[in-house]
């Protein structure tokens, strides 16, 4: 099992390995997990590197990743090797990015459009559901880019943010389409507590 994670940050990288070490360790998986980080212009050289764990990856995690140059790269990459790719798990990243979320049944580029009365409700609770994980990428995004002023203020609405979530969850259903979402939205709450134990979870 490959899994490539393409980041912005310095906190990932070790948790990452960490997880990948304990999950060989404790399951026999076989894991591998290629990390980068998109903090700045990759050189041809780099970018050889990621396509060709682009070009293995089963699973791909891309997060934080907002810059014009690399997020343009990286859409070209993930188009050529979608076929093998069996998930892409895009987080608060520029809105191409997102579009290339796939897991399951889920498509943030295909919303899929049902016969019947029932499944088009659920079609558009996942709707909702992707307008709500766009609002907190926002929220995240733009604490990310604030000065330190206001710095409790936000500790505390990330906090309540945090806290909010698992109660969403749980009216989630765990069917069809939805239960993609769900673990979508999970995902996405074991990365905004970016404990070691929470990125083994998300790799799991």
């Amino acid at each position: 099992m490959n899994i490539t994670v393409l980041y912005i940050g310095s906190s990932l990288l070790g948790p990452l390995k960490n997880a990948e070490r304990e999950i060989n360790s404790a399951y026999s998986l076989e894991l591998t997990v290629s990390a980068h980080n998109f903090g700045s212009p990759l050189s041809d050289a780099e970018w050889q590197i990621v396509e060709n764990d682009l070009s293995v990856a089963d699973v791909v995690f891309v997060i934080h990743v907002m810059d014009g140059e690399n997020g343009s790269r990286l859409l070209n990459s993930l188009k050529r090797f979608q076929t093998r790719h069996r998930a892409v798990v895009v987080i608060n990243c520029m809105p191409e990015l997102m579009r290339c979320t796939r897991m399951g049944l889920l498509e943030f580029a295909n919303p899929r459009t049902e016969g019947t009365n029932g499944a088009k409700q659920k079609t558009e609770n996942s709707k909702q559901a992707i307008r709500l994980l766009g609002t907190i990428g926002s929220w995240v995004g733009k604490q990310a880019n604030r000065g330190s002023a206001s710095k409790g203020s936000n500790h505390g609405q990330y906090l309540k943010l945090i806290e909010l979530l698992p109660g969403f969850l749980r009216i989630v259903p765990n069917a069809g389409k939805l239960r993609d979402v769900k673990n979508y939205l999970f995902l996405f709450c074991y990365f905004l507590q970016p404990t070691p134990a929470n990125i083994r979870s998300m790799l799991l």
